[in-house]
């Protein structure tokens, strides 16, 4: 596991220590959903599934930054599909699970 810093809040720029990221699709999508107004967790579980593009430049890149994407969480990029995957893809795949999540809710 590696340790990433990242800002908790780009308004306020407090600096956080997250001791690890997650390391399967499961793990990342409780994560996600843990940061989630009930608001936005119900407007995402109303959305279409071919909506879920809207969400690549907000919440997706949150997940690709946070989560490692880009700084080397091959465990995370290897559950969404593969090590070698673009972290672009790997976050749509997260955005999806999370989704489905919520449709069973």
């Amino acid at each position: 596991m590696k340790q990433a810093i990242s800002f908790s809040d780009e308004k306020t720029h407090v600096l956080r220590i997250v001791s690890s990221w997650p390391q399967t699709v499961g793990e990342a999508v409780d994560r996600t959903l843990a940061l989630l107004s009930p608001k936005d967790r119900d407007t995402i579980k109303r959305s279409t599934e071919s909506n879920l593009l809207c969400l690549h430049f907000g919440l997706g890149q949150r997940i690709r930054n946070e989560f490692g994407l880009w700084g080397g969480n091959t465990e995370l990029l290897s559950s969404c599909g593969s090590k070698t995957m673009h972290p672009d893809h790997a976050s749509r795949v997260i955005l999806r699970a999370l989704w489905e999540k919520l449709q069973k809710e």
